[in-house]
C-alpha cells in the first residue's frame, strides 16, 4: 500500500465510515450510501492532504531574482504565503522585511515581497505577520497570472502594473 492509498483509506474510514476500500465482490460490502456533507468533508480532507504534501517540496530558491520588476500587488495573508511557499527569506530589513523568490521549473522568476508596509519600515505599520498586501515582481507581466493560478484562490489581485 502506498502513502497515498493509506491516506485515502484513512479518510474513507474516518469521514465516511467505510472500513476498507478493497473490492470484496459483494454489493452489500462494495456499495455505500454517503451523505453529501460527508462526501464534501472527505473531499476537503483529501484536498488538504494533497496541499500538505505539496508544501513539503521546496519551491522557493533564494537566488536568481536579478532584474525582476514590479508587476502587481496582491492581497494574501502572511500565513497563507508560508503555507504555499514556506518560510520567507529576509529582505533588506527596512523597505522589505520578507520575500519569496520562486523559480518553478527554473524557467522564470517570481518574487513576492512586502514593500514599505511593515513595522521594520515605520512604527505606524503592522508586524510582518499581519501584512496583507504584497508586491509581485518578475521578468514579464504574465507571471502575475501564473502566480495567482499557483496560489489556488489564496491571493486576490489588487493592482496590476501596465
Amino acid at each position: 500500500m502506498t502513502d497515498v492509498d493509506a491516506i485515502v483509506a484513512e479518510i474513507a474510514k474516518k469521514q465516511l465510515r467505510i472500513e476498507t476500500l478493497e473490492t470484496r465482490n459483494a454489493d452489500s460490502l462494495d456499495f455505500h450510501e454517503v451523505s453529501v456533507w460527508g462526501l464534501r468533508t472527505a473531499l476537503l480532507c483529501a484536498f488538504e492532504a494533497g496541499r500538505k504534501a505539496a508544501r513539503t517540496k521546496p519551491r522557493v530558491i533564494e537566488t536568481g531574482k536579478k532584474d525582476t520588476t514590479y508587476r502587481a500587488t496582491i492581497e494574501a495573508s502572511y500565513q497563507g504565503l508560508i503555507e504555499v511557499w514556506g518560510e520567507p527569506g529576509k529582505g533588506d530589513s527596512y523597505k522589505t522585511e520578507a520575500e519569496w523568490v520562486v523559480r518553478p521549473a527554473g524557467k522564470w522568476v517570481i518574487t513576492i515581497y512586502n514593500y514599505k508596509n511593515s513595522r521594520a519600515y515605520a512604527d505606524k505599520y503592522p508586524e510582518i505577520t499581519a501584512v496583507r498586501e504584497w508586491h509581485i515582481g518578475g521578468h514579464s507581466a504574465d507571471i502575475v497570472d501564473r502566480l495567482l493560478e499557483m496560489m489556488a484562490g489564496r491571493a486576490k489581485l489588487i493592482h496590476r502594473a501596465d
